[in-house]
């Protein structure tokens, strides 16, 4: 294969905070050169969009009318826009990019769009055939934790019988709008906690059904229990502040059954007061990424601890989930030579787990079409 010299040429959608770090990699990379940028916010439209991040002038002004970027000649749109209650919008906004004939890749859905079903999956896939394009989801916040550092963690084993997950992170440091749509600060009775449960869930039932298809890992239901804590003390956090008797955690655990046994369970602690800490944790640090793997010929139990290593890369306040997010940028980033090389359609990103106790049995992943995984949420 003859190497690209040429730049790639790459849009920006939705510079907030996975976008903005997304810009500050692309500054840094001479194999790649900002085409476009639309933003949500209107004080950010018209600027140069490097000044954002406070790189040099790219000479790419920040718009924010959709048909602006249709109308550009790129590669790829790397879409960080907003994750909303209501898919639609974001939809038609990225099927018509792919019409249109832009390969993209995204943070905000689309790792694993075929539990969604076929109704969901169809008009992507014909979006793609029309404009020769690929679709690539690189897996929600953090988008490497289940789908690349778990899948990773299973490549020791020839044989998986089961995979745990544990994410717990401390939020006050967190100045980002999602803390307060998550809930926190709110009395219980006011949350409307279905309506962001389900919101939380069709992310993780993406992760589990897509984890389990690579894997080949039987999952007949998934389940979500996801509970709200409320704090007996004032807590001050970078976002909201909690009051006494208002939510200052969640605990969520959504879990994948074969039978009646778990095989993949990812458990979310999320919380603003530490004292709320399930007392059965043992919290090392204030953020953990831990992963268990049950199979043969070993068991593995290992942790991710990330740290920002160039301070530039924190935007806004000293918040320690930053580590994780940059991470989350890095893979819109790394995956544009692969989605751009691909053929048209739905990328689902490879993996270096193959478990089979018959290496000869070893197929594409994609070589079965996925089917929904039937869903409850408690």
């Amino acid at each position: 294969m003859t190497a690209r010299t040429e730049p790639y040429r790459v849009v920006v959608w939705g510079p907030g905070y996975t976008g903005s770090q997304a810009l500050r990699e692309i500054a840094r990379r001479p194999e790649l050169r900002l085409v476009g940028c639309l933003a949500y916010s209107p004080a950010k439209v018209g600027r140069d969009a490097m000044e954002l991040v406070g790189e040099a002038p790219a000479g790419v002004a920040v718009v924010d009318d959709p048909r602006a970027i249709y109308d550009l000649d790129a590669d790829v749109v790397l879409y960080a826009g907003r994750a909303l209650p209501d898919e639609s919008s974001r939809h038609e906004e990225i099927t018509t990019l792919l019409r249109g004939g832009k390969n993209v890749v995204t943070s905000t859905a689309y790792f694993f769009p075929w539990q969604r079903g076929e109704e969901y999956v169809a008009p992507l896939e014909a979006a793609c055939a029309e404009g020769g394009t690929t679709l690539h989801g690189t897996g929600i916040h953090p988008g490497w934790f289940v789908e690349r550092f778990a899948l990773t963690a299973t490549s020791l084993c020839t044989v998986v019988h089961a995979v745990h997950l544990r994410e717990i992170c401390d939020l006050s440091h967190h100045a980002g709008e999602t803390i307060a749509a998550i809930g926190f600060g709110q009395p219980p009775e006011r949350l409307g906690t279905r309506t962001r449960k389900t919101l939380l869930s069709r992310y993780y039932f993406e992760c589990i059904a897509g984890l389990a298809h690579h894997l080949g890992l039987q999952v007949d239901r998934m389940a979500a229990d996801v509970r709200y804590l409320t704090s007996e003390r004032d807590v001050d956090g970078a976002a909201v502040t909690v009051r006494a008797g208002t939510v200052g955690a969640l605990d969520g655990t959504w879990t994948g059954y074969a039978g009646d046994s778990p095989v993949v369970t990812i458990r979310e602690l999320w919380y603003l007061d530490r004292d709320l800490v399930d007392g059965a944790v043992d919290l090392v640090s204030g953020d953990m990424y831990e992963v268990e793997v049950k199979g043969l010929p070993v068991d593995v139990r290992t942790r991710a601890d990330l740290t920002t290593s160039d301070a530039r890369d924190v935007f806004g306040v000293d918040d320690r989930q930053s580590a994780a997010n940059l991470a989350t940028a890095v893979q819109l980033v790394q995956t544009i030579p692969a989605v751009v090389a691909a053929p048209p359609g739905i990328l689902l990103a490879p993996g270096f787990a193959y478990p089979a106790a018959d290496l000869r049995t070893i197929p594409d992943v994609l070589g079965r079409r996925p089917v929904p995984i039937p869903e409850e949420i408690r």
